[in-house]
């Protein structure tokens, strides 16, 4: 039995890793999907936005919809729908049946992700929750982390469809096997409360802000370094790389940090080292340092982000708005471009030390507004409370 348990509580971290794969499957291997369906690179770059802009939109509201049925269930048919989509993307000869396979995934992932976490937080002891929430979150820096160099090889060997073989079979796995039974999270106090109030903006913010400030930040740090460094691309890649693969080897211990010194502290905390980390970069003269500093800013804003998914699963009725503040990472991803290129065209280097300093502005918010909005939450009885009351 124990043995059962331990096999699908790896299901569970493979399927942290798939949505995070399959989003970036394309990244890397564009020019070839392109030429086999015989497009322009816009309109194949079209398609990852194809897959983020319906996979955040559904990320609002997914775990709400389905807070009344048992999460297992719910995951289990959803990996059956990106199991089909699988076989269609890795099968069909038109694009706009592709487009469509992957908008399907990406809905599906939509529930996955937030709901592999509530199951996971119900399989797990309070005190040990930041910990397994880290280990979930390196699986899924693992897919981002292993996406570019798998798309390659798969390309180099065989075909970029043969991705899509990998990923329909570990889909299919999740399907058949199952997934612990936990209970449902239960409609409680209507939603929109919840969501009109200070702790949940301010979480949803700190997101938004950490997703537009460091994790969106790859492709401007791959331009940077293009620049400054003359690196050629696949030095760039191994440089952005280094973001995931710092995160896929410590996030487990930055988890951790929650349940010894508190999630408020590690999101503050993990704010500022982030800030520190940008700005070093912009002033660095070392190609090997910066990639360092990127290392560190991506773990820092990870552990924000798993402190405040704890928070998040600790508080009463939690588990049906965690999707909607996590949803709120993936759309700072897509502002990155918007806000920030712009300012890197302007004032070059300098970008990362404006970066920096809307993340010591949120760290502030975080920090400044715990206390009076906590000793309000203890009158109201209200929620997102640990002890140390984000």
């Amino acid at each position: 039995m124990r043995a059962h348990d331990g096999f699908r509580n790896s299901l569970i971290m493979a399927g942290g890793f798939i949505g995070p794969f399959q989003g970036q499957s394309l990244a890397v291997v564009l020019p070839e999907f392109a030429a086999d369906f015989g497009i322009t690179l816009r309109q194949a770059s079209l398609t990852m936005t194809a897959f983020l802009v319906p996979f955040a939109t559904a990320m609002l509201f997914s775990t709400y919809l389905v807070r009344n049925l048992e999460p297992a269930k719910v995951v289990r048919c959803a990996f059956g729908v990106i199991a089909l989509a699988a076989v269609v993307l890795a099968l069909t000869p038109k694009w706009w049946l592709f487009v469509v396979a992957f908008m399907a995934a990406a809905l599906a992932n939509a529930f996955t992700s937030p709901l592999l976490q509530v199951i996971l937080k119900e399989m797990t002891p309070e005190e040990e929750l930041g910990k397994a929430l880290g280990t979930y979150q390196a699986m899924q820096s693992c897919g981002l982390f292993s996406a570019p160099l798998l798309a390659g090889a798969s390309v180099q060997f065989a075909s970029w469809r043969a991705m899509y073989v990998v990923l329909f079979f570990l889909a299919l796995t999740i399907v058949v096997t199952g997934l612990p039974s936990t209970p449902p999270a239960g409609a409680g106090e209507p939603r929109e409360g919840r969501l009109r109030t200070w702790p949940v903006v301010r979480a949803a913010l700190t997101l938004l802000t950490i997703g537009t400030c460091v994790i969106g930040f790859g492709f401007l740090l791959a331009l940077y370094v293009g620049d400054r460094f003359d690196a050629d691309p696949v030095l760039r890649g191994v440089v952005v790389m280094a973001g995931g693969f710092t995160s896929f080897i410590f996030a487990r211990w930055v988890g951790s940090l929650a349940d010894r010194f508190g999630a408020r502290m590690v999101i503050a905390g993990g704010l500022v080292v982030a800030a520190v980390a940008f700005i070093g970069i912009g002033v660095m003269p070392s190609l090997i340092l910066v990639a360092v500093l990127w290392g560190v800013a991506v773990l820092a804003a990870q552990g924000t982000q798993i402190s405040i998914n704890v928070l998040t699963l600790r508080a009463p009725g939690g588990a049906q708005i965690l999707s909607t503040i996590q949803a709120f990472r993936f759309y700072g991803n897509a502002l990155t471009p918007l806000v920030f290129l712009p300012i890197y065209g302007a004032v070059g280097a300098w970008v990362f030390a404006v970066s920096a300093a809307v993340l010591l502005a949120m760290s502030v918010v975080t920090v400044a507004g715990a206390g009076g909005v906590g000793r309000v939450r203890a009158a109201k009885r209200t929620r997102f409370s640990d002890t140390n009351k984000y």
